[in-house]
């Protein structure tokens, strides 16, 4: 699973830029902490989210 940053982290003194790839080394510790601030992503998850609520409201419109 790859995360992505939206925003500028320090991690073990590498700079990660807004938009970059989170490297595979860091501790699931720190990548929890990190998601629960918002300050990394995970595309995947927040596709499949986008998915769901699309299939949703399709869903609603047609019984409606």
């Amino acid at each position: 699973m790859s995360y992505i940053a939206e925003w500028n982290i320090r991690h073990n003194g590498k700079k990660i830029a807004i938009g970059e790839p989170i490297p595979k080394d860091m501790d699931k510790k720190e990548i929890d902490r990190l998601l629960e601030l918002k300050a990394i992503k995970d595309p995947e998850a927040e596709a499949k989210a986008i998915k769901e609520a699309a299939a949703k409201k399709a869903k609603e419109e047609a019984a409606g």
